[in-house]
């Protein structure tokens, strides 16, 4: 068995992104690191190569988003990156996105006990959204989502990229949506933390990533406006990757109260259900 990761990101440093730690995250188990760098502003590239891992193989993109809608320019690109891949299933893992060491094994075994089961096109993962700081999630992000697929040319990274669909579906639905003997799901936990940063980086990301979805409509703001309303609070560990950059952060939320306790969730609760 032959896996690929891959991943595309452009400005990792000014965005506070833990890309260096995603790739570590799942290295021993790929044989290729696939990792699509947008020309940056910044030393996202030197980050990469310091990792010092034959497995990764760097393309180089200019980056050009001339589509600005729905965030459709990044599964373009990370279909780019994933046509590249050369395992017999390739690992997706998004630049802020980090893998448990505990989950590992887990992995491995389902792409193993899978691999031969060709109608299994994708292998689907949870997510934990983390908020602010790394004691704080939201439950109300995605739950689930396709990130390990096979390497065919009928699967493709659909929307913004989150999950994947076949190419032959004329409803363009996520694999998970489909027949059930597509799909495998796990309980493997994704530990997401694209909204972990200091206030500056958390409204700089959201000024550059706006646009990608609302084209000239975007709104820019001027300083990131914390929502507490729907968080819980983290009782579980973190990657071990993850504590050097854990230990030197400092977390800019305000405090608040448990969600129970705010009256603004009830309304919340009314709209969107209740997930724990």
């Amino acid at each position: 068995m032959r896996v690929s990761g891959f991943t595309i990101v452009k400005n990792a440093t000014i965005l506070q992104y833990p890309l260096v730690e995603s790739i570590l995250s799942i290295l021993p188990i790929v044989d290729e690191y696939v990792v699509l760098v947008g020309k940056s502003d910044d030393d996202t590239v030197a980050r990469v190569e310091a990792i010092g891992s034959p497995k990764i193989r760097i393309l180089h993109h200019e980056w050009n988003d001339t589509v600005r809608d729905g965030g459709l320019y990044f599964s373009m690109l990370t279909n780019e990156a994933l046509r590249t891949c050369t395992g017999d299933w390739a690992f997706c893992l998004q630049a802020d996105e980090v893998i448990h060491e505990k989950d590992i094994p887990t992995l491995v075994r389902l792409m193993e006990e899978n691999l031969d089961r060709k109608r299994v096109m994708a292998i689907s993962l949870r997510f934990l959204h983390f908020y602010g700081d790394y004691l704080t999630y939201n439950p109300y992000g995605h739950r689930k989502a396709e990130r390990i697929v096979r390497n065919d040319p009928e699967v493709i990274a659909l929307g913004d990229a989150v999950g994947f669909g076949l190419r032959s579906d004329p409803k363009g639905k996520r694999i998970q949506e489909g027949p059930r003997e597509q799909v495998v799901f796990s309980d493997v936990h994704i530990f997401h933390y694209s909204w972990v940063k200091d206030r500056r980086a958390l409204t700089e990301k959201w000024n550059l990533i706006q646009p990608y979805y609302s084209g000239d409509k975007a709104s820019k703001i001027e300083e990131f406006p914390f929502d507490l309303r729907m968080v819980k609070r983290f009782n579980g560990t973190h990657p071990k990757v993850m504590e050097r950059r854990i230990a030197e952060f400092q977390s800019p939320l305000p405090h608040y109260k448990s969600r129970w306790l705010d009256p603004r969730f009830y309304g919340y609760l009314l709209r969107h259900g209740y997930k724990g």
